[in-house]
Formats: structure tokens, sequence, C-alpha cells
């Protein structure tokens, strides 16, 4: 890996929807809730090896028997690192779209959990993200 500095992180966008709140906590639905859980990373160059790492979080609860929306989370959370000059681009490519985003996910996992709980639903805590195993899934294709 290419060794790196993050110079800040931060939460660059976040949206929260739940479309079907109140009528949701007044009607006593005996659905199971189901979650579709996207991410994405996206990487921007600047000058001095300095990179914009943004990680992109989309979460849609819905109710199974119905398909209505319990709610809608889109979030991107970013980190702005230094990366020292490297001349193996697969060093740079993994340290960009693995290490770093290893870094930012506990910061993402944390907001969701925050946001779900005082938006009157259960918290939701995501499960850790084997950045890795993406990586490779992504270069297979």
């Amino acid at each position: 890996m290419a060794k790196f500095q993050l110079i800040s992180q931060f939460l660059k966008d976040f949206s929260f929807e739940s479309p079907n709140v109140p009528e949701l906590f007044f009607k006593q639905e005996n659905g199971q809730a189901k979650m579709d859980i996207n991410l994405d990373i996206q990487i921007k160059g600047t000058e001095n090896n300095i990179y914009m790492v943004d990680l992109l979080t989309k979460l849609h609860t819905k109710l199974d028997e119905k398909d209505k929306s319990m709610f809608m989370i889109e979030s991107t959370y970013s980190g702005l690192v230094q990366i020292e000059k490297s001349e193996n681009e697969e060093d740079l490519k993994k340290t960009l779209l693995i290490e770093v985003p290893k870094l930012l996910f506990p910061s993402v996992r944390a907001i969701i959990l925050r946001i779900t709980g005082e938006s009157g639903f259960p918290p939701f805590a995501m499960q850790q993200i084997d950045f890795e195993k993406l990586y490779e899934e992504k270069n297979k294709k």
C-alpha cells in the first residue's frame, strides 16, 4: 500500500426521508422490513498528490408486504488524503479504494446509527464492509 496521511474527513452531503411517517407509526403492520444498501467510492485527484475520496452510501428500507417505504438515506462522506508518490499504480488504487474507505466507514456508520435512532425507528447499525473484497469483485469484471 502507498503511504498516506488523512488531512481531513467530513460529511459532504446527507439526506433522510421518511415519506410514510407518521402513518407508519400508527398502523400495526406485521410485515418484515427489507433493506437495500448500496455503496460507491469516488476518487478525485488534485495537485500535490492530494485526493478526495467520497464514500457514497444509499439505504432504502421498505416493508415487505406492501413495499411501503420506511426510510431512505443518502450520504456522501469524504476524506482528503495526501499520498506519498508511488510508482506502483496498483498500490495507489488499493490505498484509495480500500484503506481510505476503511478509515471513513466508522463515521458513516455512526451517523446512520444516530439519525435512524433519532427518527423514531430502531437505530440501524450497518455491518462492517470488506472493502478489499469489494475491490477484488470490481476488478474481476
